[in-house]
């Protein structure tokens, strides 16, 4: 883990968003902070101001770019004044990353991990099973279990940066508990976003990914929340982009069609962990609307679910995908107390997927093919 002079957090986090990088740095101080790829520099600024107030340093970057040079540099100091007339620095660090961008066709390897809730370390083993041959890591929700302290917040890039080091892409997603706690309305320059919306697609290699975000779990008027819940109007607004992917240019055309929620909408949720009561089964109107675009127009041939805290694999003809959604959905996360953790390491071929759960300790409990 970087940790230059008790700067650093952690190593950056180069987080796939539509057709570029964000590079997300997250650090203990203020500093000045810039990457440099192929000799081109890219600040975090507000409208030309430099920002240096943040616990997480975001870049957008040219993923076409880092692609061809395969390495990118991070420089930084401390700020330890901003006056309006003067600035007082420490001296400028620089650190040096590769970067392995994803140009397999085949035999592609994915780890999923979800609904760690705070935990660390054990999600690791998951996530270092594919050792270096590893090439995209999906964090997909419910990383912390609430984002009250900026610790928290900055945990899917700890561990982030614990499986990749800074050397592979990354999707990150937001899970209904990231929303919970005072930081939450600030995730938008806090976490990945496409231009502020926490939903968007990418685009990797031969796979187009949709990455939806239902927001919470209940709605909006239920007590705990106290007023602070609006994802109804979201949902709505998140339905037009879910329309507008196919004008996507050659989104479509992509030789692997994936969706990531840290939600699976297509499962209606009407009794949840054994409770007599049911809470959680809401929007049912836009959620179908969702399945039937989605199947409309992008033709997902695999969907990477968490939530539920389970590890299965749910077949698309299985009478739990309520809505119907026209591929298999993985629930690829399973947290077992404070220590404990299970993951999905998949690996994508020409006509399936191969799903490996895996333990902290890299043990395979099961194996799966999904094909398409």
């Amino acid at each position: 883990m970087a940790n230059k002079n008790g700067i650093l957090y952690a190593d950056p986090t180069v987080c796939a968003v539509e057709d570029y990088y964000l590079i997300a740095v997250p650090v203990r101080k203020k500093v000045l902070m810039h990457v440099e790829i192929g000799g081109k520099r890219f600040f975090n600024h507000s409208n030309g101001v430099r920002v240096s107030d943040t616990c997480v340093q975001m870049f957008k970057v040219p993923s076409a770019l880092l692609n061809e040079h395969k390495e990118y540099k991070i420089y930084f100091k401390q700020i330890y004044k901003r006056l309006a007339y003067s600035v007082s620095t420490g001296e400028e660090q620089a650190l040096t990353y590769k970067f392995k961008p994803l140009e397999k066709t085949e035999n592609i390897n994915i780890c999923h991990i979800s609904d760690t809730h705070g935990q660390r370390k054990a999600p690791f083993g998951c996530g270092s099973f594919f050792g270096d041959d590893l090439d995209l890591l999906i964090l997909n929700g419910d990383i912390s279990s609430s984002t009250e302290r900026m610790s928290q917040v900055i945990l899917p890039y700890q561990i982030a940066s614990d499986i990749t080091k800074g050397e592979i892409p990354v999707i990150i997603s937001r899970g209904n508990h990231d929303l919970r706690g005072k930081n939450a309305e600030k995730l938008d320059k806090l976490l990945p976003t496409a231009n502020g919306k926490s939903y968007y697609t990418v685009s990797l290699g031969e796979i187009s990914f949709l990455v939806t975000d239902c927001g919470e779990d209940k709605v909006d008027e239920h007590r705990e929340y106290g007023g602070t819940a609006a994802y109804h109007g979201f949902r709505e607004e998140e339905t037009e982009f879910i329309r507008s992917v196919a004008e996507k240019d050659g989104f479509l055309n992509k030789k692997y069609r994936f969706v990531i929620s840290h939600i699976p909408f297509p499962i209606r949720n009407t009794n949840p962990w054994g409770s007599e009561k049911a809470p959680f089964d809401i929007e049912n109107d836009i959620y179908d609307e969702w399945t039937a675009l989605v199947n409309e127009s992008f033709k997902p041939q695999f969907f990477f679910g968490g939530h539920y805290h389970e590890i299965e694999l749910i077949r698309k003809d299985s009478e739990r995908n309520t809505r119907k959604v026209c591929c298999d959905i993985l629930l690829g996360s399973k947290p077992e107390g404070k220590t404990d953790f299970i993951g999905a390491c998949v690996t994508v071929n020409r006509n399936c997927c191969l799903i490996r759960f895996v333990d902290k300790n890299r043990k395979v409990s099961d194996e799966i093919v999904s094909k398409f």
